[in-house]
């Protein structure tokens, strides 16, 4: 026997409770806002997919060993995500990893209605296949972040307010925090040990708690800005930062391009690849910060181990190396110390 739900009011309910904390991690922390903003824009994909293509959308609760009832429900949940993902590359022009992104939160959801609601779905919805592109990672050289620090005639090119995005840049590619973390430090988070300074610092996002030695050059950007009443750095909102950084980089010459490609349907559906070029200035956000320290730890020798320890990665994390990028002439460093060993 099967019985029938709307999934639209469920799905708000799923939202509802995952806002006011009645649905929490496995590990008993609160759904990050980011992650109910992203469950809302899910939701609201699903609204215009319904209209749009006027496709009912059910949740079906199983009872019973019926092979008929299966087979329909099995065909029900095979045309939902067939004609949803096709409504996503084509209505919405959306490429594979927001794709994937949302069919993950869809995922999410089901799995809440099996575990939590009390309404058992079957298992038809882990067939809703996640597809993925891994994007390239773009990360400021040793050089170019040492021309930010050490040119004093590009230093006098900029204004005020984009030097002081520019010494919170580099202060973040000096400990490998998040913007958000980092908007967040206080005095109160500087300890001072044996006569250095650390920062010490609990993640917004994942709750680990990171312990970084600050360099003289670190301690100095500090120094500036110490009668600081709000904050121990100068900070704007996050989409002011990103555009002044991108004002920076331009200012700096970095206006060469680099090209990427964006998949639909997957790298193998040829005829959906579209390979895009920008400016690497356009390219700069916040988030090249962590990027840029953990792959300039890296490329200094810095244990992988240690490295996870500073950027609050645990040791088995699969998103860890996503945040490297081996340039070109460190490549090539080793390559020929590979060819040496034949001349």
């Amino acid at each position: 026997m099967i019985t029938q739900q709307q999934l639209l009011p469920l799905f708000k309910k799923f939202i509802t409770e995952s806002y006011k904390g009645k649905r929490l991690k496995k590990n008993g922390m609160r759904i990050k806002v980011q992650s109910i903003e992203n469950y809302i824009s899910c939701q609201k994909l699903l609204i215009d997919f319904c209209k749009l293509k006027n496709f009912p959308l059910f949740i079906y609760q199983v009872k019973g060993h019926n092979k008929r009832e299966h087979a329909a429900l099995k065909k029900y949940y095979s045309g939902f995500y067939k004609s949803f993902t096709r409504f996503l590359y084509v209505e919405k022009n959306c490429h594979d990893n927001y794709v994937g992104q949302t069919i993950k939160q869809v995922r999410t959801f089901f799995s809440w209605l099996n575990q939590d609601a009390g309404i058992p779905t079957g298992p038809y919805y882990k067939n809703f296949y996640v597809l993925k592109q891994e994007v390239p990672i773009n990360t400021l050289s040793v050089d170019q972040l040492k021309y930010l620090i050490m040119d004093e005639d590009f230093e006098k090119k900029l204004s005020p307010v984009l030097k002081r995005c520019k010494d919170t840049f580099v202060f973040g590619c000096m400990v490998g925090l998040r913007y958000g973390d980092l908007c967040n430090i206080k005095n109160s988070n500087l300890h001072s040990v044996n006569g250095s300074i650390y920062l010490k610092v609990k993640s917004q996002k994942t709750g680990t708690e990171t312990s970084v030695k600050l360099s003289s050059l670190a301690l100095n950007i500090l120094k500036k800005y110490e009668h600081n009443r709000k904050s121990i750095l100068p900070f704007i909102n996050l989409n002011g930062f990103n555009s002044n950084l991108k004002k920076i980089s331009e200012l700096a010459g970095w206006t060469y391009p680099v090209n990427f490609t964006r998949s639909k349907q997957g790298l193998n559906n040829k005829k959906k690849i579209i390979t895009t070029s920008k400016r690497f200035c356009d390219c700069i956000s916040s988030h090249m910060m962590r990027r840029t320290c953990i792959t300039i730890m890296l490329t200094s020798g810095m244990p992988e181990l240690v490295v996870k320890k500073i950027s609050g990665h645990s040791n088995n994390s699969q998103s860890f190396f996503r945040y490297v990028n081996f340039a070109q002439d460190i490549i090539d460093k080793e390559i020929d110390k590979m060819h040496r060993n034949f001349e």
